[in-house]
């Protein structure tokens, strides 16, 4: 049975005539100074009988004034710049709860984190049966900031109580003097307004108390002269149908009074706005020319897309830990030696080293096959991309071990360990048989202070490189003797019965952190952070604002070396060396147990150690020749 997506309004109430032919003077009587303001609106630009209670439309007005993309696809978020209740955070408050929580390096890259301009609002309208409640300022930021500038916009909030009636109006007004200063994305007036009037009728002491009935009704003011367009009307009724929409899918339990969703793993580690504006200007920068000379068969856009948001990430998380910014905010030489360096594994086209190489931070990537794309970068960075196979330590020493063979590690192509310099940043992206390595391989490369990862899981194997379904984590453990029936399960299995309301009920489990572990991919992510923390490591997943449904990273050591870099920062008796003036022999040795317990675990399935280091040598020959799977795109 095919499902009929529900039309956010009753179409049969439309007149069907064009807007322009249908406009009506507002009821609202809205002042400006002693003059009363011409304010429109149309019968096609209401919706009555819904079932929304006043709470509803203003915790999704809140929402909405952060996240306006949600209203405009040209739009990547707002900044506020003012709220009068002081609830709503500005970018510059967002910075310092960040750096409070967990007192790392300034993210602006000053020690003190920059104020907001100081934009005023706009005075508040009188109208006429309301009294204002809030004001707030924000910065509407477009996508293609090339092609639009940042608009501020101030939002009054009215109220009204009038016996069994709920009022409430939000007016939105732009800060231009003239319309050609408005931007495309910006609809073509001088302000616009939503109202809600809610009717519930009053419970007598013997009466159960019945639901309401709400109004949602579209209220503006054109510009002189100027007619209403069909891109204008179009606008008016996606505004309209948009917030009728949100509504109905809305749960107040999961919006924050500060406007957003509640979300613990979205924008838990770097404020959105950072990561943002660093993609817009990566964005600019990069992607044209990666787009133009791309040589890979695959699609270039998502790639490229998607590895510009990742290296956004990175950059600004780095910002965060160790006080390192790009090239072009640094001195003259543009060298920044408070960076440790780091390495891509598995690093697939080589887009990201690409671009963290051409904004000054020192790395490089290695991978089991040669990619065309890196013919394309400079002589620079074709010099920092490695065909390389990764053979994990342990894997390493018993294929090598008493008796071996001189060819025990040939796999056809050099070989890399993992051992890699101490307080290199590991980044291992979609990175496959690696995934579950990658806090392993960190550890070993020193086990006295690991270090630290992102890793951004996406294909299940196990450590052996074979390809393994984990089972969903029990109170955040792993339960081994699920292990073998967990590995035949189906990915995500539907409900037994055709039921829609079935259906939806998975569909919502699936958004929630226990739904998610319980898909194949939520299960991996999982497993990596549990062994990440099993062998020590501080851990936080986070989810990445990339074009891709594989958009989990799993970071571990953030916290730890931010400590010890700002402590080192902060402490000029460290001269050289590690700022971790704890880490020694004892913690090292433990840490080598822990992971050999693991690997020894991990393995038993494939009947040891030896075996699946077996199993692990012909995957590499197959990735490397190309016969098997590819590490990363």
């Amino acid at each position: 049975m095919v499902r009929v997506k529900q039309a956010p309004r009753d179409q049969s109430k439309l007149t069907g005539k064009p807007l322009s032919e249908t406009l009506e003077p507002s009821p609202l009587h809205i002042l400006e100074g002693i003059e009363e303001e011409k304010w429109s609106t149309s019968p096609d630009l209401l919706e009555g009988n819904l079932s929304f209670t006043p709470e509803v439309i203003d915790n999704l007005t809140l929402y909405l004034l952060a996240n306006p993309n949600r209203m405009s696809s040209h739009l990547f978020r707002a900044d506020i710049l003012h709220d009068s209740l002081g609830v709503l955070r500005t970018p510059a408050e967002r910075e310092r709860l960040f750096a409070d929580s967990t007192g790392k390096v300034a993210l602006s890259g000053d020690a003190d984190v920059a104020d907001e301009d100081d934009v005023q609002p706009i005075p508040a309208r009188d109208i006429a049966g309301f009294e204002l409640s809030r004001t707030v300022v924000r910065r509407l930021i477009p996508r293609k900031p090339q092609l639009d500038r940042p608009l501020e916009q101030t939002c009054h909030f009215y109220g009204a109580v009038d016996g069994d009636y709920g009022r409430l109006l939000v007016v939105y007004s732009p800060h231009i003097a003239s319309k050609e200063e408005l931007p495309f994305y910006h609809p073509l007036l001088q302000s616009w307004a939503l109202l809600y009037d809610y009717y519930k009728p009053r419970a007598t002491s013997s009466e159960e108390e019945e639901g309401g009935a709400g109004q949602l009704s579209l209220h503006f003011m054109l510009y002189p002269d100027e007619p209403i367009q069909n891109r204008l009307e179009r606008t008016l009724h996606a505004l309209l149908n948009t917030q009728i929409r949100l509504a109905r899918g809305s749960d107040i339990s999961t919006m924050m009074p500060e406007g957003g969703n509640y979300k613990p793993n979205k924008d838990n580690v770097l404020p959105r706005h950072l990561v943002q504006d660093t993609y817009s200007r990566l964005k600019q920068k990069y992607a044209s020319w990666l787009c133009q000379n791309w040589v890979e068969d695959t699609e270039p856009s998502k790639h490229v897309f998607e590895d510009l948001s990742i290296t956004a990430f990175l950059i600004e998380l780095w910002r965060s830990m160790y006080g390192v910014v790009p090239a072009e905010e640094r001195g003259k030489d543009g060298h920044d030696r408070n960076f440790p360096g780091f390495v891509d594994v598995a690093c697939g086209n080589g887009v990201l080293v690409y671009v963290l190489l051409m904004e000054g931070y020192q790395g490089w990537g290695f991978d089991a096959r040669c990619r065309k794309t890196w013919k394309i970068f400079p002589e620079t960075v074709q010099e920092r991309l490695s065909e390389e196979v990764y053979i994990p330590k342990p894997f390493a020493d018993v294929l090598n071990g008493p008796g071996a063979s001189t060819d025990a590690l040939d796999v056809g192509a050099k070989t890399h360990s993992g051992m890699f310099p101490k307080d290199t940043f590991i980044m291992s992206n979609h990175a496959d048989e690696l995934t579950v390595w990658t806090p392993l391989m960190a550890a070993l490369a020193n086990p006295e202070s690991p270090l630290p990862f992102m890793a951004i899981p996406c294909c299940s194997h196990a450590l052996s490189g074979a390809r393994y379904r984990y089972p969903p984590p029990k109170d955040g453990k792993f339960d081994e003797d699920e292990e073998d029936k967990a590995h035949e399960a189906e990915q995500n299995p539907q409900p037994a019965t055709g039921d829609l309301k079935a259906l939806r009920a998975a569909k919502l489990d699936a958004q929630t952190d226990a739904g998610a572990n319980k898909s194949m991919y939520g299960c991996l992510t999982a497993k990596a952070m549990s062994v990440a923390e099993e062998i020590g490591y501080d851990v936080e997943k986070t989810m990445l604002r990339i074009p891709s449904t594989r958009n989990m990273a799993v970071i571990g050591g953030r916290q730890r070396v931010t400590s010890e870099w700002n402590s080192k920062k902060n402490k000029s008796a460290v001269q050289t060396g590690h700022p971790d003036a704890n880490a020694d022999a004892d913690s090292g040795d433990e840490t080598l147990k822990l992971i050999e317990e693991v690997v020894r675990r991990e393995c038993a399935r494939e009947g040891g150690v030896q075996e699946a280091a077996k199993v692990w040598k012909e995957r590499a020959k197959g990735i490397h020749s190309g016969r098997g799977q590819s590490q990363r795109h």
